[in-house]
């Protein structure tokens, strides 16, 4: 079967940042095992902003 030349689009699209984080993202991002992300995603809401001003805060 031939590769459809129509079909371009990317399968998946980078995140915005105005979109909340997955789990997994997150724990990659900050190299988290999945459970801390978690309870961290949990404890502080999917909010990039507010998770990533924690992350901040947690290594400064």
């Amino acid at each position: 079967m031939a590769d459809d030349k129509s079909k371009t689009k990317q399968d998946r699209k980078p995140a915005a940042g105005e979109e909340p984080y997955d789990v997994a993202a997150f724990a990659k991002k900050y190299g988290l095992p999945p459970s801390e992300a978690v309870t961290i995603i949990k404890r502080y809401g999917p909010s990039r902003k507010k998770l990533d001003a924690h992350m901040a805060s947690r290594n400064a």
